[in-house]
């Protein structure tokens, strides 16, 4: 009796709740993130009170909206980058369970000894895995467990394929060999369309180098020579019918401003879209976008 109210306690423990995002680790990161931001933003607008200098206005909103995406954003990158460690994993953690079946072992047993082997971001969830089944919880429910703190779809189709095998029976090593295959043939697939959509990648920071530095020559040379023209059109007589007479009133400093939004949108479209197609996720288009926003900031202040 004792014993069974034992496996009980530690049943609720394993399928304890996740907490709620209050709690979570995003919203302890993030509200401080927003309010480092938005401090940011304010103290750039409370200096172009006391300055006419535009640009350091919109140098300070950029990254103060920097400062409230990135962290969270981070967060995203790190989970992502243990979702991966488990998908690379997957295929030598079936390898195992495929080597510890032919010496002998059930597939239940075989999973609690793989449980032991260093697998990166997937030996935390065989641990659990293995707890669960040790401590009574059924086989549909550990598994389904397992799949939810994985997260990945390669993860989820291994479980199903798992569980069946255990239902179906027959030859499981067969059956892990088969699935060992699948799973290393789209992993396999997978690299494949990074490594041919990786030259889209180069190709977008190209194209972005080089509206910057259409836009640099522009500011430094060819608004530079209207300006000059510009102030000597001013202290001359007037010339209503001369040539360079129509850019007497033209806001150059406006223009050069126009130039720095737009490479601005140019940075934050062209990350997104060089994330989406590196990674498969817009998320991870936040560090193309920083990389590619700090090459604007810095090209313009150099002008």
């Amino acid at each position: 009796m004792q014993k069974a109210s034992s496996n009980i306690k530690k049943n609720d423990l394993a399928t304890i709740p996740k907490p709620s995002f209050i709690y979570s680790q995003k919203f302890r990161i993030g509200v401080p993130s927003v309010v480092v931001g938005m401090g940011i933003i304010l103290a750039s607008l409370y200096y172009v009170g006391f300055s006419e200098n535009t640009s350091i206005r919109d140098v300070g909103v950029i990254f103060g909206v920097l400062a409230m995406i990135v962290p969270v954003t981070m967060l995203q990158v790190k989970e992502s980058q243990r979702k991966d460690s488990i998908d690379r994993n997957l295929p030598l953690f079936l390898l195992a369970l495929s080597s510890a079946v032919q010496s002998g072992a059930n597939l239940i047993r075989a999973i609690e000894t793989t449980a032991d082997r260093n697998m990166g971001s997937l030996t935390p969830e065989l641990k659990n895995l293995r707890a669960n089944l040790s401590w009574g919880m059924p086989v549909e429910e550990s598994f389904e467990n397992f799949a939810n703190r994985t997260g990945t779809k390669t993860a989820r189709r291994v479980t199903v394929l798992l569980e069946m095998a255990l239902k179906i029976g027959g030859d499981i090593r067969t059956n892990l060999e088969m699935i060992q295959k699948h799973v290393t043939e789209l992993q396999n697939l997978e690299k494949e369309r990074k490594s041919s959509l990786a030259p889209y990648t180069y190709t977008i920071y190209i194209s972005f180098a080089v509206f910057l530095g259409i836009a640099v020559i522009l500011s430094s040379q060819f608004f530079s020579q209207f300006e000059e023209v510009q102030q000597l059109l001013s202290k001359g007589p007037a010339t209503d019918g001369a040539f360079f007479s129509s850019i007497k009133d033209v806001n150059f400093s406006a223009l050069n401003q126009i130039l720095f939004n737009m490479s601005i949108i140019e940075a934050v479209f062209g990350g997104l879209v060089a994330g989406k197609i590196g990674a498969g996720t817009y998320v991870a288009g936040v560090k193309h976008i920083i990389v590619m926003i700090v090459m604007a900031i810095v090209a313009f202040m150099l002008v």
